[in-house]
């Protein structure tokens, strides 16, 4: 399967929080709690301006979206240097899912942290096995688990 990865724009907001409904529906179909629903857009504009939310389409249709952004060590307690990236909110619609789309996301963030020279940092939710799973076999380095509000969430990192 051939896509592009690129910037959101404006444009593609209401994609996206359907993707995210989508998504977080689906996970919490499965007992995996790691996002809240519904979507709002709200939520999204500040990201959309900071140039942090991509898309992934396949011709004019977008099937996923992630999130990625430069972090200070004030932002993810978990990292303790001040050079960082974080990847957050990686949704693909579920009937493209199990595709290897994950790891085309996973090695576009990685490259450009290593382009950039950062530290990539990940988390999910600690009682995503399969995710914490995928993480590991994608070459991630494990953190550890750490006290989110009132769950626990597993870091990953690639340096």
């Amino acid at each position: 399967m051939v896509f592009e990865i690129r910037l959101a724009d404006k444009n593609d907001t209401l994609t996206i929080v359907d993707i995210l409904n989508k998504v977080t529906l689906n996970l919490q179909e499965k007992n995996i709690n790691q996002w809240v629903y519904p979507w709002e857009y709200e939520k999204l504009n500040t990201e959309m301006e900071n140039g942090n939310i991509y898309v992934l389409a396949v011709g004019q249709m977008i099937i996923g979206t992630f999130f990625l952004k430069d972090i200070g060590s004030n932002i993810i307690s978990h990292a303790n240097q001040l050079n960082n990236m974080y990847l957050y909110r990686i949704a693909i619609l579920p009937e493209y899912q199990g595709k290897n789309i994950g790891l085309k996301i996973i090695n576009f963030a990685c490259e450009e942290s290593r382009k950039s020279r950062k530290i990539l940092y990940l988390d999910c939710w600690a009682g995503n096995e399969k995710l914490k799973s995928f993480y590991s076999k994608a070459g991630l380095h494990f953190c550890g688990d750490f006290p989110e509000e009132n769950y626990m969430i597993s870091v990953f990192s690639y340096k």
